[in-house]
């Protein structure tokens, strides 16, 4: 059962982290299905300060050999029902290697059930259970608190313990009276890069990054009461390149139902857990995904409905309570021998763990 675990959690994480490839054992191949939708129609995420995607299934056997990635399954046919009666074609984007949903105006709608149908072309079919948007108070605002920490970083041989300045992000929960929410939280960073080897006129000069895998921990977080903050993530300022130009984070919160907050927080728990990725798992995780003629065929993965709100927060070394010092990595050291750094003479070059780089300004940056 190692297998099957693994095969959720590695393929499901793909809208957060790369693919990776893993060992499969002796257990059979199976299907393996993610995807979701939400509110947020792609045309109104044409409007707010991120970039729009549609929403997706991706669908795939997994591997049944060692070293090899899973095989994609491009020549299903993918709907969308919901209880309404209406349905929704997906369609296939070899860019993507997964199923987009082809209406640009659907967005999910309060009180109505949905479900995925995965047909293959052995004429095998596959079904979600239903699931439906759970309203929770959007994301308006996002507290920061200026703080250090202690962390452990190598010199030589040894380990020294250092004080690292930064920020503390953390979203506000309203007070409400007792519902219970589910949460689950993305996070995605873009900043700013500047080489000093170019004129201001240059072109490629200054770049716009963004990094959709920075983040990798699953956030989730089950609220009772509200009244309180919720921390996201720790910025750590000190040597930082991503701060001294410009940083911009997406924060996009997503409610769950409880089936919905079961999977993620139980893909959560996995991550945690001490030991490597491919450890043996404590248990099995959820799935909402069946073969609607053989219910003993063993499926992974899950097909949610989130209700989706986003806020965008922005950086600037004017911002922070202190004045911080970088060194120029495009910059010689005297008596050193030296190679400019990728980037030096072009950020679109730049090398920095980067998802996305562009030299023209994202109309979402101001």
């Amino acid at each position: 059962m190692r297998q099957s675990y693994i095969i959720a959690l590695l393929l499901i994480l793909t809208a957060c982290i790369e693919p990776i490839s893993f060992e499969t054992g002796s257990e059979p191949r199976r299907l393996v299905v993610d995807g979701f939708i939400s509110n947020i129609s792609f045309a109104d995420q044409s409007q707010k300060p991120a970039p729009p995607r549609r929403f997706y299934v991706a669908v795939r056997w997994s591997s049944a050999v060692d070293n090899v990635l899973d095989e994609v399954i491009s020549d299903a046919t993918v709907t969308l029902m919901s209880s309404e009666g209406e349905s929704f074609e997906y369609f296939w984007d070899e860019a993507e290697q997964r199923y987009l949903i082809r209406d640009v105006d659907f967005s999910a709608k309060e009180n109505v059930d949905y479900k995925v149908r995965i047909q293959t072309s052995e004429g095998k079919v596959y079904e979600s259970d239903t699931d439906r948007l759970h309203p929770a108070p959007a994301i308006q605002e996002i507290n920061v608190e200026y703080k250090s920490i202690l962390k452990s970083i190598a010199v030589g041989n040894q380990t020294e313990i250092v004080e690292q300045r930064g920020i503390q992000v953390s979203v506000p929960l309203e007070e409400h009276g007792g519902a219970e929410y589910y949460y689950r939280w993305k996070i995605v960073p873009s900043w700013i890069f500047e080489t000093s080897r170019l004129p201001e006129e240059n072109i490629n000069k200054r770049c716009y990054v963004t990094n959709l895998y920075e983040y990798q921990s699953i956030s989730v977080w089950e609220d009772k009461t509200g009244g309180y903050n919720r921390d996201l993530f720790f910025l750590e300022t000190d040597d930082n390149e991503q701060v001294q130009y410009g940083y911009s984070n997406l924060i996009t919160q997503y409610s769950l139902s409880p089936e919905g907050y079961e999977f993620w927080d139980q893909l959560a728990t996995q991550q945690q857990s001490g030991g490597g990725i491919f450890d043996p798992p404590p248990f099995s995780l959820v799935t909402n995904i069946k073969n609607v003629n053989n219910s003993k065929e063993a499926v992974s993965g899950f097909f949610y409905v989130a209700h989706e709100s986003s806020y965008r927060w922005k950086l600037t070394p004017d911002d922070l309570p202190y004045t911080l010092t970088f060194i120029d990595p495009c910059e010689p050291v005297p008596g050193v021998p030296f190679i400019p750094p990728a980037g030096c003479t072009n950020c679109l070059e730049y090398r920095g763990s980067y998802t996305e780089n562009t030299n023209q300004q994202p109309i979402w940056w101001d």
